[in-house]
């Protein structure tokens, strides 16, 4: 009798593990079809950027085009959001706010919501009315393109993904173009054995519109000879922001000395000159510390062996014979 009941508890209490087991790995496995399935979610968008210009009281339309890279159905929402600059290096910070250059509440779109087939385009109308007492200047902002995630319980874990393209919108009238040259200068001022060498401007925009700035960068040697011309990138800066411009220069193998960086910028409708100029060192004691060491060896023999040179110097051109 004790043995049944013992038997009885044993087998219950396994069937009881088995049930827990077996719904543990059935969520499990859900949540993993469903992370899978979003990370799998790869979106596309043309253009990543639209640069506009209107006048007030008029209305501009164009469209974007999305593209559902991945092998699953997607649902689409959108919504247009302002931006603000963040950091020097070009990203932005998506933002609900009113902000001081803001354009989402002139923003609409057709459709506002769209479901896309595996590998599937879709065309989206965006049009920007702009107010008849809008200020003139560089207006921004962006439509976000947001999966919607399926309601079913099983996929749960799946994430909303979002991509937006930039729009800046110019506005005729009186613009204010003003720019400024915050620092201009190499990664480091002492160099060697690196093949490329890095200058970065960093350009501020105190106007009120954007500008995508112009200019090169003439270097010269320790002689004063130009060795290299490089054109600066062509980026966006946005008013009230300081954008990074790094230009790379390839330096020849055999490069010595002190090297000067001339920088000339042009910006805005009415080409804006600004200079700056700054200086580095290439030095490649890599390469000539035998050559000291050898050098400063020779000097060392021939500091120790200096008296005996000068009297063999003194025989050789007889001069040691006249005193005698």
């Amino acid at each position: 009798m004790n043995f049944k009941i013992s038997k009885i508890g044993v087998d219950k209490t396994t069937a009881l593990l088995t049930v827990l087991v077996l719904t543990i790995a059935l969520l499990w496995t859900r949540i993993g079809v469903a992370q899978n399935q979003a990370e799998s979610i790869t979106l596309g968008i043309s253009p990543t950027q639209l640069d506009l210009t209107a006048n007030p009281g008029e209305k501009i339309t164009n469209t974007l085009r999305l593209t559902n890279a991945s092998d699953t159905p997607v649902d689409i929402e959108t919504i247009a959001e302002n931006f603000v600059p963040s950091g020097e290096e070009g990203a932005v910070d998506i933002t609900e706010d009113r902000t001081t250059f803001a354009l989402a509440e002139w923003i609409t779109v057709s459709p506002d919501k769209a479901t896309l087939q595996s590998k599937a385009t879709q065309d989206f109308e965006v049009s920007i009315s702009v107010p008849s007492n809008a200020e003139p200047g560089s207006h921004f902002g962006t439509v976000v393109f947001r999966t919607i995630p399926p309601e079913d319980q099983s996929a749960q874990a799946l994430v909303s993904q979002e991509i937006a393209p930039v729009i800046l919108v110019k506005i005729a009238g009186d613009v204010r173009e003003s720019s400024e040259i915050e620092s201009f200068k190499s990664d480091k001022q002492l160099w060697s054995k690196e093949s490329s060498i890095n200058l970065t401007a960093r350009v501020k925009n105190t106007g009120s519109t954007h500008f995508k700035p112009t200019g090169q960068i003439v270097i010269k040697n320790m002689f004063g000879k130009k060795v290299a011309t490089l054109e600066l990138p062509k980026q966006n800066v946005l008013p009230d922001s300081i954008r990074a411009l790094t230009t790379t220069w390839q330096k020849p193998k055999y490069s010595i000395g002190r090297y000067t960086a001339e920088l000339t910028v042009v910006s805005g409708e009415n080409n804006e000159i600004r200079t700056a100029k700054t200086s580095f060192y290439i030095i490649p004691y890599q390469t000539i510390m035998p050559f000291l060491i050898i050098l400063a060896v020779v000097g060392y023999i021939l500091f120790k062996a200096r008296k005996r040179l000068v009297l063999a110097f003194r025989v050789l051109s007889g001069k040691d014979n006249e005193k005698k």
